[in-house]
């Protein structure tokens, strides 16, 4: 019989929620929440559930989990209904199994073991983070207060993770002159351009972090106009993801790239919009005394290759941020995806436990928020 965490797992994973349609799964997050007992809970104007638990004062640690997920792609690529939350061989299968609802259900259900004395808590569960990671949060803690702490609840394999590169999208705009399609040499042809611009591209000299590795560079999309027979297309649009490092600015990867950083509307279920841009820092978490958090935790400490809120905790911010989740990160997006159960129960404690240590820190805060490089 499945535990009250995994139960809880499986309901989460039956609720499909993409980008900017999470309230069906808020709705169930807040009831989770209020059976639990918090001292308050609500949803906010973007569409995020917020918890508090009030403890001595101190802090507050705010454990932080995305809501949304990617789409599942073909189903036919899936051993079962990805919706379906179905248990197979002591693992949850469906989508945002792992990515993240297995944290999520766990650090909701980890409040059940928190001891007296432990410091002030606020939980969030955000929107968008698939999307635009850092949106959700950045609202939470402009609505509440600057955390001395910040738990990301992403998958780790129960590791504790201190750090990512940053991402940024950039858009390059390729330009030509038209001329009918029988006759290509009248015209300029933007795809010739392209194809030149790929071959620059790939000569990059790339910058390297001693902790996250190398940047790195992707094209991820093309759209040509006009795009139609008979007619040589005389603008290109190019999208790159470009993965950055500590200290690589804006005006950096525009200079390198040619390119401008992406700006969209957010939408979400609340009906709240708002414009953004696709630029998130990277960051590493270097305190020394993070290795004895791993001895505690019997575990290891990593990076993580994706991207997550802390670039805006940590990243802009500055507050001292960990990751600490259950499943594999390789399995995030992926068909099939699926979590052990043993890792979810076992998560739970790991929050307690993360409670407690840093329980004992808050009297270091000032050395704490000198410990991240955001820049």
């Amino acid at each position: 019989m499945a535990s009250d965490v995994v139960g809880f797992l499986q309901r989460l994973v039956r609720v499909r929620s993409l980008s900017g349609n999470e309230e069906d799964l808020a709705g169930l997050v807040k009831d989770e929440l209020s059976s639990l007992g918090v001292d308050q809970v609500w949803i906010d104007k973007v569409g995020n559930v917020i918890a508090k638990v009030s403890g001595t004062g101190r802090g507050p640690i705010l454990f932080d989990a995305h809501m949304d997920t990617v789409p599942e792609g073909d189903s036919t690529n899936w051993r079962i209904n990805p919706f379906s939350g179905g248990l197979i061989n002591g693992h949850v299968y469906g989508r945002g199994s792992v990515d993240m609802k297995s944290g999520l259900a766990a650090i909701v259900h980890s409040i059940k073991l928190v001891k007296e004395g432990f410091p002030d808590l606020v939980y969030a569960f955000v929107v968008h983070e698939e999307d635009h990671e850092g949106f959700g949060v950045r609202h939470v803690i402009e609505s509440t207060s600057k955390p001395k702490l910040v738990v990301l609840g992403e998958p780790t394999s129960l590791n504790l993770a201190r750090g990512h590169r940053g991402r940024a999208e950039l858009i390059v705009e390729l330009r030509g002159k038209t001329a009918h399609s029988s006759m290509p040499e009248l015209g300029e042809n933007c795809l010739d351009t392209l194809c030149d611009y790929m071959k620059e591209l790939k000569g990059l000299d790339m910058p390297y972090h001693s902790v996250l590795g190398p940047a790195s560079i992707a094209a991820v999309n093309v759209e040509v106009s006009p795009g139609v027979i008979p007619i040589i297309p005389d603008r290109c649009q190019l999208l790159l993801d470009r993965r950055t490092l500590p200290r690589e600015s804006r005006e950096d990867l525009e200079r390198q790239l040619g390119g401008t950083i992406v700006k969209r509307i957010l939408r979400c279920y609340t009906g709240y919009e708002e414009e953004v841009e696709a630029w998130f820092p990277a960051w590493v978490n270097k305190d020394s005394d993070l290795v004895k958090l791993t001895g505690r935790l019997g575990t290891d400490m990593i990076i993580w290759r994706f991207g997550t809120d802390g670039s805006y905790t940590a990243g802009e911010l500055g507050i001292p941020t960990i990751g600490y989740g259950p499943g594999d990160q390789e399995m995030a997006h992926r068909p099939n995806e699926m979590v052990s159960i043993g890792e979810v129960e076992r998560a739970v404690r790991g929050y307690a436990e993360i409670i407690e240590w840093f329980s004992s820190w808050f009297d270091r805060t000032d050395r704490l928020n000198q410990s991240v490089a955001s820049h």
